[in-house]
């Protein structure tokens, strides 16, 4: 005849092992009802990809320019629902009194492409509403170099965007429409 404590025992013991495999489970990051790990959004999710993407692209295009720094930012410029890319590069190979580099890249499928590449671009960099050629005008700051600071509107051309904005056609404008990326510290290409 069994005993009560003898009965409670493995019960017991039973409950215990399966509390204790069940805290040994493989842990996975809590999720929000979006299906994101809880603490990091889409959005954010979404810029970390972008970044990693716009850092390679650089490395891999400017492998020989030395340190490099930027800042890059996203506006569908032609219009077709998928937002390109400009990117921002500075560095001691890339820039001079007049500004560095800005580069308008598109996606084609998981790949950056460029389009424009421009020189001679201070910070801040917009974006206008107005169009040329079905893509949005850019604005850039222009200064250094002798030439007191001012906005001009560049146009898209059908293949890009004009490479100096210091020159024609490049056009003074007033307005630096939607700003893409402000005058702020660039951070390091990894």
């Amino acid at each position: 005849m069994k005993t009560r404590l003898s009965i409670a025992l493995p019960v017991a013991m039973g409950l215990l092992l399966a509390g204790a495999l069940a805290g040994c489970k493989k842990d996975e990051p809590e999720t929000e009802p979006s299906g994101e790990p809880s603490g990091l959004s889409s959005a954010q999710s979404d810029a970390a990809v972008l970044q990693q993407s716009v850092s390679g692209w650089i490395t891999a295009n400017y492998a020989d320019m030395g340190k490099l720094l930027y800042a890059s930012a996203e506006s569908d410029l032609d219009g077709d629902g998928t937002p390109e890319v400009l990117a921002y590069v500075g560095g001691p190979m890339m820039c001079g009194t007049g500004g560095c580099n800005l580069v308008v890249l598109k996606r084609e499928g998981g790949d950056l492409r460029k389009i424009s590449e421009l020189s001679v671009v201070q910070l801040p960099v917009g974006v206008l509403d107005s169009k040329s050629n079905g893509w949005r005008d850019l604005a850039v700051t222009i200064a250094g170099g002798g030439v007191a600071e001012h906005t001009v509107r560049l146009q898209f051309d059908g293949k890009g965007y004009p490479r100096n904005p210091t020159v024609a056609p490049a056009q003074e404008t007033d307005t630096l429409g939607t700003v893409l990326i402000p005058a702020e510290p660039l951070k390091p290409v990894e």
